[in-house]
């Protein structure tokens, strides 16, 4: 009986392959991941902040076993995500998993943690039923201990436990301040920013008119009080001089700033609108900084309520209002906005991209309108109206970043600075960065509630400009479906009927193409038989 040697080889080489592919396994970690944004795997700056761990982190997940889907799936995506970390931190870096559910003790350590049961619904028996689970996560490093409590929206995942990792690993937070005293929305009208923004940096507030920031006369910055970052949201009364030279002082010292501002004081329910001025305007130019006074109006936009007069009854009915536009046009080259989706604006007015941008700064087109848009100028009609329209003229720039070194806006205060002893400021800023948008009522949760996307571009604003790059990569990762692109009217009975028809007419055809050889051959061997 011949043995067939040369199957039983290639079965045993095949064998001692993937043995050796398994052992090379335990000791090397690769992972292929073809996603858009590598949302299965850690980013840079998760790697380099575990594997530069000084002492041991302990990481550990009161997760509730057996749990039902979707929330299986979360312990399974999260149980990666920490065997990631964990490959990357070595032995500074451990986890462990803990089912408060087992016993009356581990609940007790669960709560006194900060985890909190959370209560699903569950079919057992064929009834629905309502039982507790926890899924949170708890870290401990150098002493100090920061908890995830409820581990649910798995596109933040990463970024919620890279951010606990780094509050315990940095010594000091930077520092981010919102300006007030001129009219700007309170930090109490962004209650979701400033909760998000707590998690990373110091957030307080910042009385700029303060005269105790210009009467220094210490040799350092004459704006040390000041945070790194300052972030001007909507005022609406005139600046003081006084705030207008800290401002400029906090520039030329190399602190950056986001201006979220209105350049048009629009009323809706008054239906009225006037232009805006506070004083801002032109310090903010000599940086090359500029809003037209106007307003956009964008055919891709959000909806208002109506009351409308029908017979003896007042009805209510949604209408698009165009004033409110829905920004999706965004600059795919800047992190900042790059995976951001349905930004909505509210009387936005446009960067004027016709003001002279100093030498040495670069400025940056981030979002702007629909081509489907036009703006209003001068005189403003904002009443609601179901009036077809046509618009046209657009897209028109809304936001911008700007770069470099920016010229001091008021180069007469260093006289006056040197007589009162002060440290006069410098004629050119260090690089530094400058965010611009021309609307300054986006965040303000009193009037238009708090729009996850809309404090998504916030939180991304303020990582750049404070040069966060590595919380901003993590953020920018996008777990959404990819949305198909829009499709002309004309086109789509053609892409329908295709992808109906389409596959049938592909199996026809290499169905006739098999037919068609088979014959040949048959053909083929009946002539040389005959022959």
């Amino acid at each position: 009986m011949k043995r067939d040697w040369t199957s039983r080889s290639t079965l045993l080489v095949v064998g001692l392959i993937l043995v050796v592919v398994n052992v090379i396994g335990l000791e090397v970690f690769a992972r292929l991941d073809l996603t858009d944004d590598r949302v299965y795997s850690l980013s840079a700056a998760s790697q380099d902040l575990v594997e530069g761990l000084d002492d041991p982190l302990t990481v550990t997940a009161w997760f509730t076993d057996n749990l039902p889907a979707p929330y299986s799936g979360n312990r399974r995506f999260l149980k990666d995500k920490l065997d990631d970390y964990a490959s990357y931190g070595g032995g500074n870096f451990q986890y462990r998993f803990v089912d408060p559910a087992s016993s009356e003790e581990l609940r007790r350590e669960a709560q006194q943690a900060g985890i909190p049961p959370v209560q699903i619904q569950v079919i057992e028996s064929d009834n629905v039923q309502v039982k507790n689970a926890w899924m949170g996560l708890q870290f401990e490093y150098g002493g100090e201990r920061e908890v995830i409590p409820i581990v649910q929206d798995l596109s933040t995942l990463e970024y919620d436990m890279t951010s606990a990792v780094r509050r315990l690993v940095r010594e000091t937070r930077p520092r981010v301040g919102f300006t007030t005293g001129h009219g700007e929305i309170p930090l109490a009208n962004m209650q979701r920013l400033g909760e998000e923004l707590r998690r990373n940096y110091e957030v307080e507030t910042v009385a700029l008119g303060d005269s105790l920031l210009l009467d220094r006369a210490l040799p350092d910055s004459a704006t040390a009080d000041l945070p790194e970052v300052l972030v001007m949201v909507a005022p609406s009364d005139t600046l003081s001089s006084q705030a207008l030279e800290n401002l400029n002082r906090h520039v030329m010292d190399g602190g950056r700033v986001a201006f979220f501002l209105n350049r048009v004081d629009a009323d809706l329910q008054a239906g009225q609108a006037t232009e805006l001025t506070t004083g801002l305007e032109e310090t903010l130019a000599r940086w090359g900084l500029a809003l037209r006074p106007n307003l956009v109006m964008d055919e891709q936009s959000s909806t208002v309520r109506v009351q409308q007069r029908q017979g003896m009854f007042n009805l209510q009915r949604q209408i698009i209002y165009p004033f409110f536009p829905i920004i999706t046009n965004v600059n795919e080259d800047h992190m900042m906005v790059r995976r951001l989706q349905d930004v909505a604006l509210f009387y936005a007015s446009t960067i004027d991209t016709t003001e002279a941008v100093p030498a040495g700064v670069h400025r940056e087109i981030i979002m702007s309108s629909t081509p489907r848009s036009q703006t209003q100028q001068d005189f403003f009609f904002i009443q609601p109206s179901e009036e077809q329209r046509r618009f046209e003229g657009g897209p028109y720039p809304l936001a911008a970043t700007y770069t470099g070194a920016f010229p001091n806006a008021f180069p007469g205060a260093a006289s006056s600075a040197s007589a009162s002893g002060a440290r006069a400021p410098a004629a050119v800023s260090p690089d530094t960065r400058m965010v611009l948008l021309g609307d300054g009522d986006l965040l303000d949760e009193s009037m238009v509630g708090a729009i996850g996307q809309n404090v998504t571009f916030a939180l991304n604003a303020i990582d750049w400009l404070s040069q966060d790059d590595a919380l901003l990569a993590i953020r920018a990762k996008d777990m959404a479906p990819r949305r198909l692109r829009d499709v002309p009217e004309g086109a789509r009975p053609l892409i329908k009927y295709a992808n109906m028809l389409g596959p049938v007419l592909i199996v026809v055809a290499i169905g006739l193409a098999r037919w068609r050889r088979r014959r040949r051959t048959s053909e083929m061997i009946t002539r040389r038989n005959q022959e």
